[in-house]
């Protein structure tokens, strides 16, 4: 399917790699679909695009590539939502605030989407965890890649 997106003008993704957010992602509970896409030359980030709003687009990576010991447990309503049968069918993303330099950009580590791989249902989960900050500084952490 063709798809508009915001940062990489208009590409063409496979219908099965579009991510379903049941519930919508909190602040948009009425974009409900996304495709996960590459950012080119980079091996860290990806692009969570809207496939109904051209605009709404959010840079996400892997919370373990940027920062050390983060851990949480999925309480059962998501993994009954997710219909998680496994642990190695689930990715952990996180919301990335990109500023000017990396040194200055934030990564929402008190609230990672969750993907089951296997059904591609996802759900943006709020850690009830003081530890982790919606906006935590990249530059505090070494990003392995």
């Amino acid at each position: 399917m063709k798809l508009k997106t915001a940062y990489m003008g208009e590409i063409e993704v496979e219908e099965s790699s579009i991510v379903t957010f049941e519930h919508g992602i909190p602040g948009f509970e009425q974009e409900k679909f996304f495709a996960i896409l590459p950012v080119e030359d980079n091996e860290i980030f990806n692009v969570l695009q809207s496939t109904q709003t051209e605009s709404l687009a959010f840079i996400i990576t892997n919370p373990y590539t940027v920062t050390n010991n983060y851990t949480f447990e999925l309480d059962e309503a998501t993994v009954h939502a997710l219909q998680i049968k496994e642990e190695k069918e689930v990715a952990v993303f996180a919301i990335v605030s990109l500023k000017e330099t990396i040194a200055a950009s934030t990564i929402n580590l008190k609230a990672p989407i969750v993907l089951n791989t296997t059904n591609k249902k996802a759900k943006q989960v709020i850690l009830n965890n003081e530890e982790y900050a919606i906006r935590h500084l990249i530059s505090t952490e070494s990003i392995k890649g």
